[in-house]
């Protein structure tokens, strides 16, 4: 065995790396940046709307983007999102029926 083996092997007896669960195509690249959530940092925001960071603290200065202050953080809702850019939540299952005159 030559030194550059004994070296890989000298104790690194870790567990084997956790399998991935396959992405279907389309789906959100990153873990935990899904619809869902009710709340994004700045960051994780610009992420999911391809919009970036600075645009984003752009319109929240500018009072165009609403967001929560916590503690230090901006958090921004998914419910200021969707104010922002314009989109209109699903309607609920009762709702669906409902048509505007």
């Amino acid at each position: 065995m030559s030194m550059r083996d004994r070296r890989r092997d000298s104790g690194s007896r870790s567990a084997p790396p956790a399998a991935k669960t396959p992405t279907p195509p389309g789906s959100d690249p990153e873990p935990g940046l899904t619809p869902e959530r009710i709340a994004y940092s700045v960051d994780e925001a610009a992420r999911l709307t391809g919009l970036s960071r600075d645009l984003l603290y752009d319109e929240m200065r500018r009072g165009n983007l609403a967001y929560l202050k916590v503690g230090r953080r901006r958090l921004i809702t998914r419910q200021h999102l969707e104010q922002f850019l314009d989109i209109a939540p699903e309607p609920a299952i009762g709702q669906a029926g409902h048509a505007r005159s």
